[in-house]
């Protein structure tokens, strides 16, 4: 089957030919993994550089670090880079921050196709604790340092950019662009066009009424597999499409996985009952707990952590034998209350997934999904 690879092989129509689509999208968001090397400044201002450009053999050690997939990104950079329809896109206000303290990992590329339309691309997770640290205080603080710098970011790339206007990201950058989109002045929004979350995490209900989210909710395109997880945390989602992925479970988050079929991803009714399952009840799990108890909880876990000196997942694994029995010290150090706490609260995670059971052995419930909701409307 074809996915985002063979897609950009294949496809060789400009965007006058073949008008920009969510395939596109998320192509261009995973643009924004990319770590671009220092001396490359005309990609760090608003000159710019062409895409086609960025394929240098001497940059992959820099442009593939920290990658989840650096023969896939590889085979893209390959691709996009041969195409016609890509290679000409200039990148250009390429930025990457990460503060430890603030705990913020933020990075967002511009890239601009003739004076036609710029998209706005911001980096999702990477494999540092600090970035995985952020997306899980998505669940008790709002903004969070990264959505704050996405909406300075937007502000900036639009004075720069021509045309008309496109924010979109995968995983957290997904969040992020719709965070960026409904704070952004009314004479950008006016400017945005489409608005592209790839399996993004959700955003609290409060968030979701509000007045700035309700005047973007109209342009946004929300893209998840069929065992998605990431992209259904928290609560209320967005209508979304669900794509077909070839792979289980959590590794669907994977975008390389993503089927496409034609101009569009392979999209699928529902969500698989597992997915729901678990979506629902660790959305459940989160909304019984108070703002400060789920601060408490995931401080405390990412302390123990911590403890270890561990500063990415890939060093987490590869240290495991040193990192665990660190982390395990620190717990038994923990004061009474935290240790009870802890305990208590990821009781109440197993008892509310023993409760929820019955539902996955039942399937899927007679109310379709967003999904199906969306796509019988065309």
């Amino acid at each position: 089957m074809r996915n985002i690879i063979t897609y950009a092989e294949e496809t060789l129509a400009n965007f006058d030919r073949l008008p920009f689509n969510r395939v596109d999208s998320l192509i261009l968001s995973w643009a924004a993994y990319l770590r671009l090397p220092e001396e490359r400044l005309e990609a760090y201002d608003w000159r710019g550089v062409r895409l086609g450009d960025l394929f240098r053999a001497e940059d992959f050690g820099c442009l593939f670090q920290r990658h989840w997939d650096v023969p896939g990104s590889r085979q893209l950079l390959t691709a996009v880079a041969a195409s016609p329809r890509f290679r000409d896109i200039r990148v250009m206000g390429y930025t990457q921050q990460m503060d430890a303290g603030l705990e913020k990992q933020f990075a967002a590329v511009t890239l601009q196709w003739e004076d036609r339309w710029g998209y706005i691309a911001f980096r999702g997770t990477d494999s540092t604790l600090v970035g995985w640290k952020e997306d899980f205080n998505m669940a008790f603080q709002y903004p969070v340092p990264s959505q704050e710098a996405a909406q300075r970011y937007l502000a900036q790339a639009a004075k720069h950019c021509k045309g008309e206007l496109r924010v979109g990201g995968h995983s957290k950058g997904g969040n992020l662009a719709v965070y960026a989109a409904a704070h952004s002045a009314q004479e950008i929004q006016e400017r945005l066009v489409r608005v592209y979350s790839h399996d993004g995490p959700g955003f609290l209900a409060a968030v979701l009424q509000s007045g700035e989210f309700q005047t973007i909710a109209p342009k946004l395109d929300k893209t998840l597999p069929q065992s998605s997880l990431v992209g259904m945390l928290l609560e209320q989602q967005e209508n979304f499409r669900i794509v077909k992925s070839d792979r289980v479970g959590l590794w669907q988050h994977d975008p390389f996985s993503w089927l496409v079929e034609g101009n569009d991803f392979l999209l699928q009714e529902e969500l698989t009952p597992d997915a729901q399952y678990l979506d629902k009840t660790l959305n459940r799990w989160i909304s019984s707990l108070t703002t400060a108890e789920r601060e408490r909880f995931v401080d405390s876990l990412y302390a123990l952590v911590d403890a270890a000196h561990i500063e990415t997942l890939a060093q987490l694994r590869a240290q495991w034998q040193e990192s665990i029995p660190a982390i395990l010290k620190a717990a038994s150090q923990l004061d009474p209350d935290t240790k009870e706490f802890l305990f208590q609260t990821g009781m109440a995670l197993v008892a509310l997934g023993v409760k929820n059971f019955p539902e996955l052995l039942e399937g899927p419930g007679e109310d379709p999904p967003a999904a199906v909701q969306v796509r019988k409307k065309g």
